[in-house]
């Protein structure tokens, strides 16, 4: 029934300098900006300071129902007091959607022992160091830990847009497939290269501290003992197997050029040495035993050669054969047949005194130097007397070698 004696915005400027609320404010609040006082405030009484028509954020949220959610991790100022004022002018502000001050001073009234750590390390996220908070975090809360703005490696791969089709290969590092880049990068700055947590074992060992456990006594790989995991392994994630940064067969010959050299001029290659399966014998980390070996000598070997497994099970055993097989043989390749250390009958002759009348009447007076003795004894395990290979030619295991062939002419051995 009163009719007021000025419209809108005019009526309060009778008594509210709107000049001095605008202040410097480029950005002003669309209802101050159109004169709507009555939007927010009551003319007349209300329950709320500055007559505000409801209380705290519900007022805000009237309009900005997008913050009006509750999100599982929320700001603080959210839930203050103030609320939103904590971080935005009600009127006008000399900065974007009306906040107080710029982002990063803004976040720093409450964060700056955040903003002095990064100062302090040595390698500071480029964000971080930026003041550009909001590159990562929601201002007003975010259903992510951190209050970051999406899953934490989608936040990271916005930046880094390159790296997550180089990480998410066929072998993916655990934290790299969580989406956990937490796990081992600081995300505000870090004394260590890349934002790195810690230094390279240290790191590592933060989960793998038990693998990384050294062994009492057997053998270490040198790089697997100083902590450089990263020699062999990707940090991210491979194509190979075990998370390789390379096949084996390049990545051990990078140390172990003898042995690929080896490998490369012999006869008689071993065939996980030829294929670059060096983790077929050999630990990548630490064992028990000499040479990183998997396991002691026969049952390594006897491992793969499952046949000759079967011939010792059933058989008599050459004592060489039960005790090391690299008495006779090279492990990697050799000049020789059969990966022989050296020639048979010489490796033959070193055990067995082939000088002695009993050895000489018992092969029919030939010169030992032209014996082959694996054409007749088998080097390994045999049900026959004195090793002599099961399936015998009969003249041969009736000692009568005259059946075919000729008695020795004088003067020729």
């Amino acid at each position: 029934p009163f009719e007021a004696v000025a419209k809108g915005a005019a009526l309060c400027a009778n008594c509210h300098d709107a000049a001095a609320m605008t202040g410097t404010g480029k950005v002003q609040h669309v209802p101050f900006k159109d004169g709507e006082c009555l939007l927010c405030h009551d003319p007349h009484a209300s329950a709320n300071p500055a007559l505000l028509t409801a209380k705290g954020n519900l007022l805000c949220v009237s309009c900005h129902a997008g913050q009006g959610a509750k999100p599982s991790f929320g700001h603080a100022p959210m839930a203050s007091a103030r609320g939103c004022l904590s971080c935005h002018s009600a009127h006008s502000a000399d900065h974007g959607a009306l906040l107080t001050s710029a982002t990063g001073p803004l976040c720093l009234t409450c964060h700056a022992a955040t903003k002095a750590a990064v100062e302090k390390t040595a390698t500071p996220h480029a964000p971080a160091a930026a003041d550009e908070c909001t590159a990562c975090h929601d201002a007003h809360g975010s259903g992510v830990k951190g209050m970051l703005k999406d899953r934490e490696d989608r936040v990271c791969y916005a930046c880094h847009s390159d790296a997550e089709a180089k990480f998410l290969k066929t072998y993916t590092h655990a934290p790299v497939r969580d989406g956990a880049c937490s796990s081992c990068h600081h995300p505000h700055g870090s004394d260590q290269g890349a934002l790195l947590k810690a230094s390279g074992p240290a790191l590592c060992a933060s989960c793998h501290a038990d693998f990384m456990k050294p062994l009492d006594g057997g053998a270490i790989h040198a790089p697997f003992a100083g902590g450089d995991c990263r020699s062999c392994h990707d940090a991210h994630g491979s194509s190979l197997k075990g998370m390789a940064s390379a096949k084996l067969e390049t990545l051990c010959a990078s140390c172990h050029a003898d042995v690929k050299a080896q490998v490369d001029a012999g006869r008689a290659k071993h065939e996980p040495a030829a294929a670059g399966a060096c983790t077929a014998c050999h630990s990548p980390h630490q064992t028990a035993l000499e040479g990183l070996l998997l396991a002691k000598g026969p049952d390594l070997c006897l491992g793969c050669h499952r046949a000759l497994k079967s011939a010792m099970d059933g058989g008599e055993v050459h004592s060489p054969a039960a005790g090391d097989c690299l008495l006779c043989h090279q492990p990697h390749a050799s000049a020789e047949n059969r990966l022989m250390v050296r020639p048979a009958r010489e490796l033959c002759a070193g055990c067995h005194d082939v000088t002695t009348a009993a050895f000489s009447a018992a092969h029919l007076q030939i010169e030992p130097a032209r014996i082959r003795c694996e054409r007749c004894h088998d080097a390994h395990a045999s049900k026959e007397p004195h090793f002599f290979k099961s399936n015998a030619h009969a003249p041969f295991a009736g000692k009568s070698c005259q059946d075919c062939h000729l008695p020795p002419r004088a003067g020729i051995k």
